[in-house]
């Protein structure tokens, strides 16, 4: 048989007590406890009150400090070896590649343009295949380009220019190269084309876009035959053509991989000190700049998280001719109105405002003409 021990009536009395007793001690430790933890957090209150705290602006680092001669160096370094890995296994002879410097904006600039860059040194390749577009001595289809070309080959002989391999006439180009395989020809047998700033326009109509797609291909040169030739040739040899188009990407030349690494180093740091001023929105609107060969990835030399929302929107400069002026003049066909004509033909016309008591009273004469007109009829 099994006992069981039945409870007394004192043995739940005092299992009751003890419950009770519990419960009293843990609300007098909650109560402790509490006390104890108030006046610890009314003093860190009072130390972390946000009068005290100062707010720190973050400071972005401009392109022209932070890129230094040795980060271009170990670039440099990296796309030599970029170059032996890409380099073709059936090559026989070791073939110059352009270096570029690729430039990323924050905003984009207002219109299309071109910067014009001046290096420290050329970015011609050691061929020096270069040509000369000069203006012709009578212009006219029916003229010889002959004479044209004697005359410049003494101009630059006389100044000792060795660089420049052919003269080509602007008369010979709109005659013997009208053809597009002949353009092509013409493209690949040059490594540059300097062209004299006073027929730009005109040949660059008549070379076409095959033109612009190659890199620094087309460089503009102030020619005085009665001045240093030498020298404004030899800045055209250094002269680098920016082109912005409406995107945020644009590239430029800075070298080649046949120069010596010191040349394309000066290069990149004299164009970063350049961009500054001739760059839309100075060096605060560059987001990235990084250096690449034309088939290969780009290795950076500057990134920042600059916000858009401290750069004013940039805008692109457009240099005006000496005799760039817009004729004004009243316009006879339509009373009390003007017109204005600018250089490239675009013609505005100024109108007066009418005012609502004039309005009213052409109406009001139009109405009394017209019952008139009825009371006749």
């Amino acid at each position: 048989m099994v006992s069981i021990k039945q409870i007394r009536p004192k043995d739940r009395l005092n299992k009751g007590s003890a419950k009770l007793k519990s419960k009293v001690e843990k609300r007098k430790l909650k109560t402790k406890i509490a006390s104890e933890i108030e006046p610890l957090n009314k003093k860190n209150l009072i130390t972390t009150q946000p009068e005290t705290q100062t707010i720190k602006k973050t400071k972005y680092i401009m392109p022209s400090k932070s890129i230094t001669g040795d980060l271009i160096e170990q670039c440099l370094i990296a796309l030599e070896q970029l170059k032996m890995t890409s380099k073709k296994k059936n090559a026989i002879f070791d073939e110059e590649t352009q270096i570029f410097a690729e430039i990323n904006c924050i905003k984009i600039q207002n219109s299309k343009g071109n910067i014009k860059i001046v290096l420290p040194h050329s970015t011609c390749f050691s061929t020096n295949e270069i040509c000369l577009v000069t203006p012709d001595l009578k212009k006219g289809k029916r003229h010889d380009h002959e004479p044209t070309i004697d005359r410049w080959e003494d101009i630059l002989r006389n100044a000792n220019v060795t660089a420049v391999k052919t003269i080509l006439p602007v008369r010979q180009l709109a005659v013997e190269y009208d053809q597009y395989e002949l353009k092509r020809r013409l493209l690949t047998q040059h490594d540059f084309i300097m062209v004299d700033t006073r027929v730009l326009s005109h040949v660059s109509h008549l070379l076409g876009k095959i033109f612009f797609k190659k890199h620094n291909m087309i460089i503009p040169v102030r020619l005085n035959e009665n001045g240093n030739i030498k020298k404004d040739i030899d800045i055209g040899l250094r002269t680098a053509m920016l082109r912005l188009n409406l995107g945020a990407t644009s590239t430029i030349v800075v070298g080649h991989t046949g120069m010596p690494r010191e040349q394309i180093k000066e290069n990149v740091i004299s164009l970063v000190q350049q961009l500054k001023t001739k760059y839309p929105g100075g060096d605060a609107n560059i987001r990235s700049l990084a250096l690449k060969l034309p088939l290969s990835l780009s290795l950076p030399l500057y990134i920042t998280l600059r916000p858009s929302s401290v750069i004013n929107a940039p805008k692109l400069v457009h240099k005006k001719p000496k005799h760039f002026a817009t004729v004004e003049d009243e316009l006879s066909t339509i009373p009390d109105s003007t017109v204005k004509v600018a250089p490239d033909g675009t013609v505005h016309v100024k109108r007066p405002h009418k005012s609502k008591s004039q309005d009213t009273n052409e109406v009001e004469e139009n109405d009394e003409q017209e019952e008139s007109d009825n009371d006749s009829e």
